[in-house]
């Protein structure tokens, strides 16, 4: 891959760094629709490369890997991990960096995001619908659900007092709720089409919360659902048709 480290500034100060690569063949339809590739919690660029790189890059498209904040080589945050809350300012620093790039098509910019770059990515299309088409893996539906689920396999506590006092001291540092952080509620202002991608053995977030989601965009919208048995949290790519139904959603947008 012909690649470009680039950087790229949020709208409260920090620098965030990524990869840009060219595709592969200009001539191509593919090569004027520019990919924007987003992580989840804990990750990076690095990993997503690895995970959706190749795949995506073999299609054609245009495609940009960068770290959010707190995350891989870009800075930390004054209130570290946000859950989406400011992590939508680093999606907002990434959209203007591809659009003000001049051989990206503006219009036909698409985000692609797991875990909670995925919420983020909810957060953010809800806020400005200014992409072409989204698509979201294993995102949670409603934040303090979520949270509530996935406390006892991360601490490996039970809710019940553990999880409770410390979601409370949370909410406090971050000053917002985990009810405020609830993709489902946000997708009602939803007009970007939209692809929802889920593992139905995910333990960590329920394959339930891709169906609110789906159920909270709006009816007119052009969205689609795609459930993967016997995967789990961020493994659906792993299925040999994740490309090629991501690729066709891809187009029927442009069609």
């Amino acid at each position: 891959m012909t690649y470009e480290n680039v950087t790229f500034s949020t709208s409260d100060g920090l620098v965030l760094k990524g990869w840009y690569i060219e595709p592969q063949n200009s001539s191509k339809p593919e090569s004027n629709i520019t990919v924007i590739v987003i992580h989840g919690q804990g990750s990076s660029k690095s990993f997503m490369l690895d995970h959706y790189g190749q795949e995506l890059f073999d299609v054609g498209y245009r495609l940009l890997f960068f770290d959010s904040r707190y995350h891989g080589e870009s800075p930390d945050a004054e209130f570290g991990l946000s859950y989406g809350i400011n992590e939508v300012k680093d999606i907002r620093a990434a959209v203007d960096y591809a659009k003000a790039q001049p051989e990206v098509n503006g219009s036909h910019v698409i985000l692609l995001a797991e875990s909670m770059g995925a919420a983020t990515t909810l957060f953010y299309t809800a806020r400005y619908n200014d992409v072409a088409g989204i698509i979201v893996d294993s995102s949670w539906a409603m934040g303090d659900a979520m949270i509530e689920q996935l406390w006892p396999v991360v601490s490996g506590l039970p809710w019940f007092i553990f999880g409770q006092i410390t979601v409370a001291m949370l909410e406090s540092h971050y000053g917002f709720t985990f009810a405020d952080i609830s993709p489902a509620i946000n997708a009602t202002t939803i007009t970007t089409p939209t692809f929802i991608v889920h593992g139905l053995a995910d333990i960590s977030i329920s394959y339930d919360d891709a169906d609110l989601i789906y159920d909270a965009l709006p009816s007119s919208l052009l969205k689609e659902i795609w459930t993967y048995p016997g995967r789990g949290h961020v493994e659906s790519y792993l299925e040999p048709n994740y490309f090629i139904n991501i690729a066709n959603f891809i187009t029927t947008i442009f069609a």
